[in-house]
C-alpha cells in the first residue's frame, strides 16, 4: 500500500481517538514528513481529517446519508468501514481481507477517485452515489464464484425495491437499469488462499447511482444513466440510506449461504432487460447480431443469431449491448 492508503487505514481503525503525528510515524515506520504529506493527500481526496494541535488527527464522516453506528447496528455481523472518499472500496476490502480473512466486512465510501468496471474499465463513481464492498470470508470454487455476480444483482435489486419502491431489470451479467438506464454496476473479485489455491474470500462490489444530478453525468452518458434521485434535494426526508445498504447487504449474504440451489435465478431471468430481444453481441473481436433467448443454470446467456445456431456466452468473454 501507498503511505496515504496506510495512513487512512490506520485513521479509519482509531475512529474513536486523536492519533499524534509521531505516533503514525511510528506505527507505520514512515516519518513525520511523509505523514504530513499523506494527511494533506488524504484532503485533497475528499477525506475529511480534523487536525488539533498537541492532540493529533482524526478521520470524520461528513455525509449525512450514512452513519456507521447505524450501519453497524443493522448488521452486527459485519465490520463496517465508513468513508466520505476512497479510490476504490473493492482495493479497500482486499487489504482487509489479507489482514483478517476470516471477518465480514462491509467498506462503504460516497464518493470513488479509482472505481473499476468489469474488464479493468474506469467506473464513474461521483459524489452522490452509494460505493459499497462486501468482503465474505468464504471458501468457493470457481464454478459456483460464476454465480456470485448473479446473485448480487438480484440482492441489489430487491434491496431498492423494498427500500425504495422503485423496480429495476438486470441487463446480464451484472447491471442494473432504472426505466431504460443504468443505475447499478457490479464487481466480483476473488481472494486465493496461497496454500489452498481455492478462493478463501469474495469481494463483492456494488456501485447504485444514488443521488447524482442527471446533469452531472458526462455527456456521453447523459442517455445511458441515471440515479434513484435527481440530486440530492430528490430524496425524500423519510428515505433512509441506511437501510438500503443494510438491506442489501443482507440479502447478499442470504442468496450467498444457498448459492448451490441456484434459486435466485428464477428472479434473475424474471427481471432480465435482455431475453426476448434483439442484442449485438461482441466476442473475441468478433460482432455478430442475434436474439436472447435464455440464462442457463450457471448464469450464462444462450443467444441464437440470424442463422438459427445458438451460442453460451460467459461473463469472462463478451460484453452485450442492445440494439438502439
Amino acid at each position: 500500500m501507498t503511505s496515504e492508503q496506510t495512513v487512512l487505514h490506520l485513521l479509519e481503525q482509531n475512529r474513536n481517538r486523536y492519533l499524534s503525528g509521531q505516533e503514525v510515524a511510528n506505527t507505520l515506520h514512515i516519518t513525520r514528513s511523509a505523514v504530513w504529506k499523506a494527511i494533506e493527500s488524504l484532503r485533497d481526496q475528499g477525506h475529511v481529517i480534523e487536525g488539533i494541535s498537541r492532540r493529533g488527527y482524526r478521520l470524520l464522516t461528513a455525509t449525512t446519508d450514512l452513519q456507521k453506528e447505524r450501519l453497524a447496528g443493522l448488521l452486527p455481523s459485519f465490520e463496517v468501514h465508513l468513508f466520505d472518499s476512497l479510490d476504490s472500496t473493492n482495493r479497500y476490502a482486499k487489504v482487509l481481507a489479507s489482514e483478517h480473512p476470516e471477518k465480514p466486512a462491509l467498506v462503504v465510501a460516497t464518493y470513488q477517485s479509482g472505481g473499476r468496471g468489469r474488464l479493468g474499465r474506469s467506473f464513474f463513481s461521483p459524489k452522490g452515489g452509494l460505493y459499497l464492498s462486501v468482503l465474505l470470508p468464504m471458501a468457493f470454487d470457481l464454478e459456483s464464484a460464476q454465480l456470485l455476480t448473479s446473485a448480487a444483482s438480484v440482492a441489489a435489486l430487491e434491496a431498492i425495491e423494498q427500500v425504495g419502491g422503485m423496480r429495476c431489470q438486470i441487463k446480464w451479467v451484472n447491471d442494473l437499469y432504472l426505466e431504460g438506464r443504468k443505475v447499478c454496476g457490479i464487481l466480483t473479485e476473488g481472494v486465493l488462499g496461497v496454500e489452498s489455491g481455492r478462493l478463501s474470500a469474495v469481494v463483492v462490489g456494488i456501485g447504485i447511482n444514488f443521488c447524482i444530478p442527471q446533469a452531472a453525468f458526462p455527456l456521453e452518458l447523459q442517455g445511458t444513466a441515471t440515479s434513484l434521485f435527481d440530486g440530492p434535494s430528490s430524496v425524500p426526508a423519510s428515505f433512509d440510506a441506511n437501510l438500503l445498504v443494510a438491506s442489501l447487504v443482507e440479502n447478499l449474504h442470504a442468496l450467498v449461504s444457498k448459492l448451490p440451489d441456484r434459486s435466485f435465478l428464477s428472479v434473475y431471468r424474471e427481471r432480465s432487460l435482455l431475453l426476448g430481444r434483439k442484442v449485438t453481441v461482441h466476442q473475441d473481436r468478433q460482432t455478430f447480431s442475434a436474439t436472447a433467448v435464455s440464462i442457463d443454470d450457471e448464469a450464462h446467456l444462450v443467444v441464437q443469431d440470424d442463422q438459427g445456431r445458438q451460442s453460451v456466452l460467459s461473463s469472462a468473454e463478451i460484453s452485450i449491448r442492445l440494439e438502439v
